[in-house]
């Protein structure tokens, strides 16, 4: 049974309507996005961690104050706005009758049985645009452990950003008066230029060439964690610096993972050879813009690059050949030309209300939270939390993998990580012996 209730913020805040910015209002960002914090009990904190969270919810909302205002569509166009007038965010509270240790911290849960954790907030994208960018609920679970489920939308914030405003609320929860890091607006500074160049859709070139897999579509689709060890990545890094040309070119822990994980899920759904496949990677721009963002920009900071391979080519090509072309497309994230056609052309495809329209099985989004996942100390009586769970919609789920740092819980995967992986149920069974043969290369 959840009780939900709107919490405002502590103090009066400025009421207006703010701007977002060109990545901020990509229409693939109007999802929202669950992840589950999860806390083990302390016999000796006799705290509510309820109403921690909630004094310290309205507490946050004084400084991000635009998460609690409502996303509405702008009456200029498709673009999204954040109307801001204090109504506040929806919080929710709930009980369950299970101890943490039963579901094992949440490692191993089910989806659909996780996304009882997170706030319910239904989105009709078509009819009634204006929703809350923001919903938390807190769950007490009989061991005295808790989980904090968060619903955000990718409109406001990205991975780094939501990771800054739980780090934030867990500050407050913590007595602080303050956050350490003051939030920043703006979005003005990731805002295209306006021309007339017709749009240019992501994947379009290829749509009548993308692979496609005998498994698709189906409805019948199973979400994995697959551990990978420390041990296993410095053995799969010292093999590809063997392989190389020029070994002083050392590869990144993502290079290498996603190019083995790539490769194996293009073998599993069995993608026609003579396809083209993409590995979508998301590249930070925080650093590279001139002056760069501030500390505190919590709105969307990266640019995606491609790269495209046949499926006959990715399987032919050593571990190290791909990762040196993963390699090559991050670095055109950090070329300015390159940012500012990225952002022209988002404008474009808003103009045109232009989307990709193709099968796109062949197509993989990998994402890296190993370093945005937590954003620093999330401690405020009940130690830092065991796990973090990240939830994906289910309709994009098998276009998105996801890298995580593992649970605290197994010692054995200290320096290791957790690749989180939805796929048909008969490939997922072929991409685990995938993975299990490239861990033991």
């Amino acid at each position: 049974m959840k009780q939900t209730e709107l919490v405002t913020p502590a103090k009066h805040t400025p009421r207006e309507v703010l701007s977002l910015s060109t990545l901020d209002s990509d229409v693939l960002n109007e999802d929202m996005y669950a992840t589950i914090y999860v806390y083990k009990g302390n016999g000796h904190n006799k705290n509510d961690p309820v109403s921690l969270i909630r004094k310290a919810l309205s507490e946050l909302l004084v400084y991000y104050y635009p998460l609690s205002g409502k996303l509405v569509r702008g009456e200029s166009g498709r673009k999204p706005q954040l109307v801001c007038e204090g109504e506040g965010v929806p919080f929710a509270v709930a009980t369950a009758s299970l101890d943490l240790t039963s579901l094992d911290y949440l490692e191993k849960l089910d989806d659909e049985v996780a996304l009882r954790l997170v706030p319910e907030i239904e989105i009709d994208y078509d009819t009634d645009f204006c929703y809350h960018p923001l919903a938390l609920q807190v769950t007490k679970f009989a061991c005295g452990g808790f989980t904090i489920g968060t619903a955000l939308t990718h409109v406001v914030c990205d991975g780094f950003g939501v990771a800054q405003i739980i780090h934030a609320l867990t500050e407050f929860a913590a007595g602080k008066s303050e956050p350490s890091v003051v939030p920043v607006w703006q979005r003005e500074r990731l805002v295209g230029k306006i021309d007339n160049e017709p749009a240019k859709v992501p994947g379009g070139h290829i749509a009548s060439l993308l692979a496609t897999s005998p498994y698709m579509p189906t409805t019948d689709l199973v979400t994995e964690i697959i551990n990978i060890q420390a041990v296993n990545i410095k053995r799969l890094k010292d093999t590809l610096m063997r392989e190389c040309e020029f070994p002083e070119e050392c590869f990144t822990t993502y290079e290498v993972l996603s190019s083995c994980i790539w490769k194996a899920r293009s073998r599993a759904l069995k993608l026609n050879p003579d396809g083209i496949t993409v590995l979508a990677v998301a590249v930070g721009i925080r650093h590279v813009l001139d002056p760069p963002l501030p500390q505190g920009y919590y709105g969307n900071a990266y640019i995606d690059v491609y790269v495209e391979l046949t499926v006959r080519e990715l399987e032919e090509s050593s571990i190290s050949d791909i990762a040196k072309r993963v390699k090559k497309a991050k670095k055109t994230a950090y070329d300015k030309g390159y940012i500012e056609e990225e952002l022209s052309n988002g404008e474009r495809l808003m103009r045109d209300d232009a989307k990709f329209e193709g099968v796109s099985d062949g197509v993989f989004f990998l994402t890296d939270w190993r370093n945005i996942g937590w954003f620093g100390s999330m401690d405020f009586g009940w130690n830092e939390p065991v796990n973090l769970r990240p939830l994906t919609q289910r309709e994009s789920a098998m276009h998105i993998g996801m890298i995580l740092r593992p649970s605290k819980l197994d010692p054995s995967m200290e320096g290791g990580v957790k690749v989180v992986m939805t796929l048909p149920r008969d490939a997922m069974v072929k991409f685990k012996l995938n993975m299990d043969a490239m861990n033991k290369v």
